[in-house]
């Protein structure tokens, strides 16, 4: 009996040893273990903890400033943003996370960010493009408040993981609520937390075949534009005239001489060749009979309002685009619109291009979308033409060149004219 006793008691021995092992080093991990801020699950608690102590250890909650006493104001940033976007379905419920992810890249000022938006399933192209643009990237994916939202968070914390230029050089934005294709408010927010002075406006569906950031910033005449604040550069902008044959990037043209050979034996053609309206105004024909010899940046002469390019830009001082256009149809060309009559003239590239990468179009959300946006993009060109000329009168610009696209452009709107014999 005994042995027996003494057994036992030396198993419940052994049992309290680990007990007390397991509790050590539980309080060893608790004290000196802290959580890498780089991690998604990091990351996502931002949506879900009310935890202001969390939120100010990677954002600032408030946007500060001193008045001319050296008092200190805040006001919370989320009352900045939603005043920043009013226009738009932004609301209480609303989140915006800036730098979601933030890229490894020490920026310059004088450089060119790709300004542009991404859903779930472009997270590949958006891969794609950080690899073969190598430079700074900016922009912003719409998640959902639900399971659907966490599934996106979980690609695309799976796409940084496995691409070294994702997390080199793009800045990811994420917002997140209930309100779907609000694409301009999208655009709007890539835009600003853009850290160059120049941005790229580009669709995710593109791919640059050129080295576009070198060709621009090695360019004097372009960089002389473009620090001018009143000039954009077009990047021509090209499609497969079989849609099956654009699937596959890999395949496309990698210089002009490559490309003017397919188009001249149609294989690849203007982007959306069936509405001419739409990028005509660059003048393909001009673009593809310029060589190496005669290649020179060359003016828009021909703008209309349907014109939508893909365009470099100066980001400070640019108009923003209007957030009331929701859904497809006419968004692009609103924010084109009111760069082209602010004063801002196009230019077109001579030799660099992008090609548009085919997918499938939910063509009967579009067709619905594009109803009401073409109505309301009416209504947009008439109010944006009395708002500036109002101003242009106001900073005795009326008479200015940096006026005359509005002039002429805004002389066939008939609200406008009634309206600017009382400006005058």
């Amino acid at each position: 009996m005994a042995a027996e006793l003494q057994s036992y008691m030396a198993r419940r021995g052994v049992k309290a040893i680990m007990v007390l092992f397991m509790l050590s080093c539980l309080t060893l991990i608790s004290k000196y273990y802290r959580q890498d801020t780089s991690s998604s699950y990091y990351r996502r608690a931002l949506f879900y903890r009310n935890d202001s102590s969390l939120q100010q250890g990677q954002f600032n909650s408030h946007f500060s400033w001193t008045d001319g006493n050296g008092g200190l104001h805040q006001l919370p940033i989320e009352t900045v943003l939603s005043k920043s976007f009013s226009l738009s379905s932004y609301s209480e419920q609303s989140q915006i996370i800036p730098y979601y992810y933030k890229s490894e890249m020490n920026m310059t000022g004088e450089d060119i960010t790709i300004v542009t938006l991404v859903t779930r399933n472009r997270i590949p192209n958006l891969a794609r493009l950080a690899t073969q643009y190598q430079g700074p990237i900016s922009t912003t994916i719409h998640i959902s408040d639900d399971e659907e939202g966490e599934y996106t968070l979980d690609i695309l914390q799976d796409a940084m993981d496995r691409n070294a230029a994702m997390r080199k050089y793009v800045d990811i934005h994420v917002i997140r609520d209930e309100f779907d294709r609000e694409l301009n408010l999208w655009r709007n927010i890539a835009k600003l937390f853009a850290r160059t002075e120049y941005v790229m406006q580009l669709d995710i569906d593109f791919y640059p075949c050129t080295n576009i950031r070198e060709s621009v910033l090695n360019n004097p005449k372009a960089m002389a534009l473009l620090q001018s604040g009143v000039a954009a550069l077009v990047i021509p902008a090209f499609e497969y005239s079989k849609q099956e044959e654009g699937l596959d990037f890999r395949t496309f043209p990698k210089s002009k001489p490559e490309l003017v050979k397919r188009y001249n034996e149609n294989e690849i053609e203007m982007f959306h060749s069936f509405w001419l309206p739409g990028h005509a105004p660059t003048d393909y024909e001009r673009w593809v009979q310029q060589n190496k010899s005669n290649s020179d940046i060359y003016p828009v002469t021909t703008y209309q309002f349907s014109y939508e390019p893909y365009v470099i830009f100066k980001n400070q001082g640019s108009p923003w685009c209007d957030e009331r256009f929701s859904g497809y149809g006419s968004n692009k060309a609103a924010c084109l619109y009111e760069l082209y009559i602010s004063g801002v003239d196009y230019y077109v590239l001579p030799n660099d291009f992008i090609i548009h990468q085919t997918h499938a179009y939910p063509d009967q959300a579009r067709n619905v979308e594009r109803y009401y946006n073409r109505r309301l993009y009416t209504q947009f060109r008439e109010e944006i033409c009395i708002r500036l000329a109002r101003r242009f009168i106001a900073q005795k610009k009326w008479d200015h060149p940096k006026s005359e696209n509005l002039r002429k452009e805004c002389a066939s709107i008939k609200p406008y004219q009634r309206a600017i014999g009382s400006f005058v």
